[in-house]
């Protein structure tokens, strides 16, 4: 008898908590305009859509470097926006592409592009320009630009 008293104790707190949890749910919002939609349908695609925008999973450390030692570190996370080219041809991409970004990231800052103000818009321009270039280049998709996400410089 002692060893069934857990176990009874257990079970009522379950069924307590469901049956809390089944009480305190919010209410379904009923909208009258509301069109019925499957879920398990599969978006149209049509002539104008959205470009697709892809985050790049890891992000980009470049080293600033003055006098031969590592002055600062620059953390960069980008991403890709197309018109032409889907997610999943990005995604596969990755790899080619972030060989690309990260030369072009590193002559950047070879050539003192995060130096002083680095987020000044000539400073910022230039690197999207940079970064556009190699996106285009290795998905062959002239739509193709690249986001930059974030971009932060932490001292050494």
């Amino acid at each position: 008898m002692g060893k069934l008293i857990p176990i009874a104790v257990i079970l009522v707190a379950l069924l307590g908590g469901g049956a809390a949890g089944y009480l305190l749910k919010p209410p379904p919002v009923e909208d009258e305009h509301a069109e019925e939609v499957d879920p398990m349908a599969k978006p149209e695609k049509d002539a104008l859509a959205e470009p697709s925008a892809v985050t790049l999973r890891d992000a980009f450390v470049v080293p600033v470097l003055r006098d031969g030692r590592v002055w600062s570190n620059v953390i960069v996370t980008l991403g890709v926006r197309s018109e032409q080219t889907p997610e999943e041809k990005v995604l596969s991409r990755e790899p080619v592409l972030r060989d690309g970004l990260n030369q072009a990231l590193f002559l950047h800052g070879s050539l003192g592009g995060f130096d002083g103000d680095f987020t000044e818009p000539r400073a910022m321009e230039r690197l999207r320009k940079r970064l556009d270039e190699v996106v285009m280049r290795h998905l062959s998709d002239e739509t193709a630009r690249v986001l930059i996400v974030s971009l932060a410089r932490q001292s050494a």
